[in-house]
């Protein structure tokens, strides 16, 4: 782990431990989804059935689809960690703040980039 002109090293183990911890509970909740969707497997009886079945595996493939980026997110920060640029704003190269990355480990963005990055998607989201 390199160093980091933005958190200082206690900060950054505490956040690093705080992702392991997130991957972990992520990989534990795919792995269980598979499981359950392996167990409910079955043989299907009426056209309601079906209709539900297929609506319930739609929306679970939209949460493992979910738990993959953000899992991919958290990878990206840890690897971060180890290039010693974990914690530096993608837009700007400014520090992201330790508040915001305790709540949010896996942030790109300084809370100015974002909330501009929000306004754009918001102006351009109406038209």
């Amino acid at each position: 782990m390199k160093g980091n002109r933005c958190l200082t090293a206690e900060q950054i183990k505490e956040l690093k431990e705080i992702l392991e911890q997130k991957r972990q509970e992520v990989l534990e909740d795919i792995k269980r989804g598979l499981e359950e969707t392996a167990q409910s497997e079955r043989e299907v009886g009426d056209l309601v059935d079906m209709s539900t079945d297929e609506i319930l595996r739609t929306f679970e493939m939209r949460i493992r689809d979910r738990e993959a980026k953000y899992l991919k997110k958290i990878e990206k920060a840890l690897k971060k960690i180890e290039e010693g640029t974990y914690g530096i704003c993608e837009k700007c190269g400014s520090c992201i703040s330790y508040e915001r990355l305790k709540l949010r480990p896996v942030a790109e963005l300084c809370i100015k980039c974002k909330l501009e990055q929000e306004k754009m998607e918001r102006k351009f989201g109406e038209e």
